[in-house]
Parts: C-alpha cells; sequence; structure tokens
C-alpha cells in the first residue's frame, strides 16, 4: 500500500470519527472537562433532610411530593400518602448523581435527547425542582432520555440540562422519577383473599343484577347465578375474577371524598361477602373515562370479622379511589356482557 493510500484512509477515518461524535452531540474535549466524575448536587446529600417538596413535572402533569414530620404525601392526590421509601430513594439518587459525559451545547439537537426546554412545543423533558421548607431551591434540572447500559456504571446513566446552561451532559446514576401517581403512592388500598368469597352482587342503575356465587370455601368454581336457557357464561374465567377482585386491591391515584361526584344514576354497587362474615361494598362511577370508587365494610352479627371491617373503614374512610380499567370493568360489569349463546 503506498504512502498516498495510507493518508487518504487515515484521513478519512478521522472525519469519520468527527462525524460521529458531532451526530452524538459529544464534546471532544471531554476527558479535560473538570466536572467528570464530580456530583451534579454536590450538597444535596448533607441537605438530603432539608428537603420538604420534590415536583416532578412531565407529559402526565405535575406532581408534588410535600414531606412534613417525615411523611411524605402527593398534594395533587389531595395528601394521600406517598410510599417513603421511593421518596426518600429518589432524593438520595438525584444527590448521587454524577457527571459522566458532556453533550451538545447545540439547542437543535435536544430534541433528539428529549431535552428541550420543559414548556418548548413538543418538549419531551422532564423538569425536576426540589426545595427545602423555606422554598430554597436544592436541586434543579431537566431530564431527558435515559441510557440503561452505561460502561463502568451499575446503574445506567440519564441524560440531563441544568438550569441556565446549554451544555447537554450524559449523568451517571439512577433516577426513577415517575409521573403517575400510583407510582408514589401506598399502593394497596385493601386485601380479601378471593377463597373467602361466598357471593358478588352487581347492581348498577340499570339491568338486571351479576350475582355469583361459590357452594364452599374449598371450590375453585364461581357460578353465575340466572343464566336463561339457550345462554352460557362466555368467558369461563370471568366469574371467578370478578369475585376475587378484592385481591391486593390497588389505586391509581386518590381524592378526599366529596372531590367526586357519585351520582346514583352512573353509580354502580358492588358487595363482597365472604363465608366468614364480611361485607365490602364497592361504589363505582366513571368520569371521563376513569373509574373512581369508594367502599365501606361491615360484619354480620357474630362473627368474627368485625375487626377486618374496622380495619378497611380505617384506611380507606374519607377517600375516593382511581383505579385501573380492568379493576373499574370487573366492579361494574353488565349481566349481558357475560352471556353468549349456548349450543
Amino acid at each position: 500500500m503506498s504512502v498516498r493510500t495510507i493518508l487518504i484512509l487515515a484521513v478519512l477515518a478521522a472525519v469519520a470519527v468527527v462525524a460521529a461524535a458531532i451526530a452524538l452531540g459529544t464534546d471532544q474535549s471531554a476527558d479535560q472537562n473538570p466536572r467528570i466524575g464530580t456530583l451534579v448536587f454536590p450538597d444535596l446529600n448533607d441537605r438530603a433532610n432539608d428537603v420538604a417538596t420534590l415536583k416532578v413535572e412531565s407529559g402526565h402533569g405535575t406532581l408534588t411530593l410535600q414531606r412534613a414530620d417525615g411523611a411524605w404525601t402527593l398534594k395533587e392526590s389531595d395528601g394521600y400518602p406517598v410510599v417513603p421509601v421511593k421518596a426518600n430513594g429518589s432524593v438520595l439518587d438525584l444527590a448521587t448523581l454524577r457527571f459522566h459525559e458532556p453533550k451538545t451545547e447545540r439547542p437543535e439537537k435536544y430534541a433528539k435527547l428529549n431535552l428541550l426546554d420543559f414548556d418548548a412545543p413538543g418538549s419531551g423533558s422532564t423538569r425536576v425542582t426540589v426545595q427545602d421548607s423555606a422554598g430554597a431551591m436544592l436541586a434543579e434540572l431537566l431530564l431527558g432520555n435515559s441510557k440503561f447500559n452505561l460502561p463502568g456504571t451499575k446503574t445506567g446513566g440519564i441524560y440531563l440540562r441544568l438550569p441556565g446552561e446549554q451544555r447537554a451532559w450524559l449523568a451517571a446514576g439512577g433516577l426513577n422519577l415517575s409521573g403517575l401517581p400510583g407510582d408514589w403512592l401506598e399502593p394497596t388500598v385493601l386485601h380479601v383473599a378471593g377463597a373467602r368469597i361466598k357471593r358478588t352482587e352487581i347492581r348498577r342503575p340499570q339491568g338486571p343484577p351479576v350475582v355469583i356465587t361459590k357452594r364452599n370455601p374449598k371450590t375453585l368454581v364461581y357460578t353465575l347465578d340466572g343464566v336463561p336457557a339457550g345462554y352460557k357464561v362466555r368467558y369461563d374465567e370471568e366469574p371467578k375474577l370478578i369475585a376475587t377482585n378484592l385481591e391486593a386491591f390497588e389505586l391509581e391515584d386518590a381524592r378526599r371524598r366529596g372531590a367526586i361526584e357519585f351520582d346514583p344514576a352512573r353509580t354502580t354497587r358492588t358487595l363482597f361477602e365472604t363465608f366468614d362474615g364480611l361485607q365490602v361494598v364497592a361504589e363505582t362511577t366513571a368520569i371521563d373515562g376513569k373509574y373512581w370508587t369508594r367502599f365501606s365494610a361491615s360484619a354480620s352479627a357474630g362473627s368474627q370479622a368485625g375487626g377486618e371491617a374496622d380495619a378497611i373503614n380505617e384506611a380507606t374512610k374519607g377517600w375516593v379511589f382511581r383505579v385501573a380499567d380492568y379493576r373499574g370493568e370487573r366492579l361494574t360489569k353488565r349481566f349481558e356482557e357475560m352471556l353468549a349463546p349456548g349450543n
């Protein structure tokens, strides 16, 4: 190979490296940047106990986690409790975030990293702010795409920008700052094992009720009562799924009672009765395509379920819960929807 050919190949290789760096938005002086390896928020770890609010603004809306007397709540959910380990863990994740690699300073490349200004049209960024009880800012940043495999780390990384700076960064650290309320709130509203359910009754404002029964606690078979001649249950498993709907019943959001209107003309009442005397009533309504449910519990005279009923009432009193669509659909099932022509 001639010297001329070698020089041409070397030039082409250099051009390719530069082009790749431009395409990725990588700073060519990355190895000389003094920020590499340092904490993004060096003072936050020492002030983690001073954090009073953690606000996450995303395409899903705004979530404001508030801490008072060591307990976390979610403002937009009317102060419903937040899982403490999730909130505290997120503060510590921010405190241990480190600059890993400088990226582009060119605004036209922000969109590829989902780091456009939060209020910019078409922005997919997430804005995070952390403040103390006096309102002093402890951390503020824009978050973009995650990078799940980051050599030299166990946590992966995430692209970010800091206020007043054009430089985008790839930071090392694990962040899970969801914009969905259900990812923060104490999830389980109540739990009643399906095997205990003796009878379930769904009464909608119009139409015949759905009644599902089971002969004894040991049988696995749930029966839809009143199936007319010439028809059968459309899906064999559906009666069981409806009757066991209170197992590990989880929420997606919460509001104080009174915030959601339960119009009798649009509210379904579902009764769950157990073999040992517990009765749980779920009242459900749909607003803007979302299901909201409120609970009450009681126990039959002479049963040992009174304590459990009191505990359910204590945990759910004053609250209305937005539930997953599949939960809401099972709570409000129409009788005719469960039938199909028989053979």
